[in-house]
């Protein structure tokens, strides 16, 4: 083989090597250090809840929203704060001191604020997580509790003004969730996730609330 045929080959390889190299480094994440933020699309799952006495509540699907805000202590390492907000539909089935049930179809109000633990396997772009966290749920069956109340005030464009608001039957309760799910970021620090959340609402009269929500996220790293 001729001196040109070695130089030639080995220049060859050395372009190749340099091109994997460099292909590989680019896979790796800019993520350590750096904080993010993100917007998210949410399918909760139907589900139910058994109270006592035979009560009870059907909780429907739903799509609703929610975002995140959070710091990367390496490439491994997330700690963030989670809001998601849905609407579902429900059919609740309560019992007079009878015994007879009877039925109420309404749209309640859950609001999820969680303090996460995120953990991404690889240190590359594209990876899979696990995430586990605590934090507490508002939930507001939008049924009222009493008669309507008045308010009046004076305002400083509209002078004096009365209005009325009506209390509901509502809860802020403890709950916790884990998920998992797959992560992948692109070159100009944005980044798409989409996983798969269990939480659980610690309910006082009735059983856990178990609420399964599907999460499709896209963020910016900063």
């Amino acid at each position: 083989m001729s001196h040109k045929n070695i130089l030639l080959i080995t220049s060859v390889i050395g372009m190749l090597a340099a091109g994997f190299s460099a292909s590989s480094a680019a896979n790796y994440t800019k993520r350590d250090g750096k904080w993010e933020s993100s917007f998210a699309l949410l399918s909760s799952q139907s589900t139910s809840i058994d109270g006592q006495n035979g009560s009870g509540v059907e909780i429907d699907s739903d799509v609703g929203w929610g975002f995140t805000l959070g710091y990367n202590l390496n490439p491994h390492i997330l700690l963030n704060f989670e809001f998601s907000a849905l609407t579902p539909k429900y059919d609740a089935t309560f019992v007079d001191d009878g015994g007879s049930p009877y039925n109420v179809n309404h749209e309640m109000d859950v609001m999820q604020s969680q303090f996460n633990v995120v953990y991404h396997f690889m240190t590359e772009r594209f990876t899979p997580f696990v995430q586990a966290g605590v934090g507490w749920s508002y939930l507001d069956s939008n049924i009222a509790k009493g008669p309507p109340n008045s308010i009046c005030w004076w305002d400083p464009w509209w002078g004096y003004v009365c209005d009325s608001y009506q209390n509901t039957f509502n809860d802020t309760r403890f709950s916790y969730n884990v998920a998992a799910g797959v992560r992948y970021e692109l070159d100009n620090s944005m980044f798409f996730r989409a996983s798969y959340q269990q939480s659980w609402i610690d309910l006082s009269s009735s059983d856990n609330a178990n609420l399964g929500i599907f999460h499709l996220e896209f963020g910016s790293m900063f």
